[in-house]
């Protein structure tokens, strides 16, 4: 039977170290990560986490944080507006920061801006010691980024490169290329992509790899353009959608999945059948968390992977342990469905 931790008292390393027979030093270098040159064995380091365990020991979060100069919390800052746990993509991210923070030990804190008003105000808040470093998703261009390239702040972005940062992204232009290629063989010969509403170094680098490719192969793409991040089909592309005879377009791709899931919506209200009258296909490829009636043809970008690794990266910068590249791809998988 497990031995249940006391908590009659406060447990110290010299409790720790004198039920292990060794000395507080080696019990702190095992149980608080203290820096130094001393080896401890595997049997040893086993014993003296037993102990701690069965005693109750728990360490002094805030005197390690004296002494290493370390919190051991990464922080997200998210600078799309406000993360939403119920968006799949939100939610698939968020995933792979926990798996990364957990292999690596380390403790993750969301930043929200929505109570600060000023760049300055939120570049004080994030460099103000509470955490060690930052997974950053934001825009080349948001003004943050300038703000951490002159601190000692570290920092991994993710899903949108940023020049001169460590960032880690989706191969977003292969994945473009096979919806291109795949379009092709289908003998489409127009198509209407649907652009990103705001700015997006991911997004642009669809767009521009899925029109390259277009070309070469005699696709012509024509833009098509919304405001709604959710996808809503506006009157330019309404227009559009209803004059695809007589202007040949056959198949419709979308900068994400949102984006697809609502033309397809939005054909099935006005009579349009997909593929049919009107192939759709999407890009990221996250599963929802319900079955649905007709699987999209898409690009799977698998962003929880793309979000651990970004960790096991920020880490090695922290601990300075490791390759930290400028630029790390990860790989995409196209996957045709029902709508093309």
């Amino acid at each position: 039977m497990a031995t249940k931790p006391k908590a009659s008292r406060n447990v110290s390393l010299r409790d720790i170290a004198d039920r292990v027979n060794v000395s507080p030093f080696t019990a702190s270098v095992v149980l608080n990560g203290s820096k130094s040159n001393t080896r401890v064995s595997d049997a040893t380091r086993t014993r003296i986490v037993d102990a701690a365990r069965e005693l109750g020991y728990l360490p002094n979060s805030l005197a390690r944080a004296l002494r290493t100069k370390q919190t051991n919390i990464i922080g997200l800052y998210f600078g799309y507006g406000h993360l939403e746990p119920h968006d799949t993509f939100h939610a698939e991210v968020l995933t792979g920061l926990q798996r990364g923070c957990e292999e690596g030990f380390r403790d993750l804190m969301i930043h929200y801006s929505f109570h600060r008003y000023s760049v300055d105000e939120v570049f004080a808040e994030l460099a103000g010691g509470k955490i060690d470093g930052l997974v950053l998703i934001a825009a080349p261009g948001d003004p943050l980024v300038e703000k951490l390239r002159g601190s000692a702040m570290r920092f991994v972005a993710i899903t949108d490169r940023i020049p001169g940062v460590p960032s880690v992204i989706a191969d977003d232009e292969s994945g473009s290329v096979a919806i291109a290629e795949h379009l092709h063989e289908r003998g489409h010969k127009t198509v209407l992509y649907r652009q990103c509403p705001g700015v997006s170094d991911s997004a642009t680098r669809r767009k521009d790899a899925f029109v390259l490719r277009a070309a070469e192969l005699g696709i012509t793409t024509i833009d098509g353009v919304t405001t709604d991040w959710r996808g809503k089909v506006e009157e330019q592309e309404a227009d559009l959608i209803a004059r695809r005879k007589e202007l040949g377009i056959t198949a419709a791709v979308c900068w994400g999945d949102p984006s697809a899931h609502a033309l397809c919506a939005y054909c099935k209200d006005i009579g349009v059948s997909v593929p049919q009258d009107l192939a759709v296909a999407g890009f990221n490829g996250i599963q929802p968390p319900f079955e649905p009636a007709t699987k999209l043809t898409t690009v799977r970008a698998h962003w929880a992977n793309v979000a651990q690794r970004a960790v096991q990266l920020l880490v090695n910068q922290i601990d300075g342990t490791g390759e930290v590249p400028d630029l790390t791809v990860l790989p995409v998988e196209f996957a045709p469905g029902e709508t093309t």
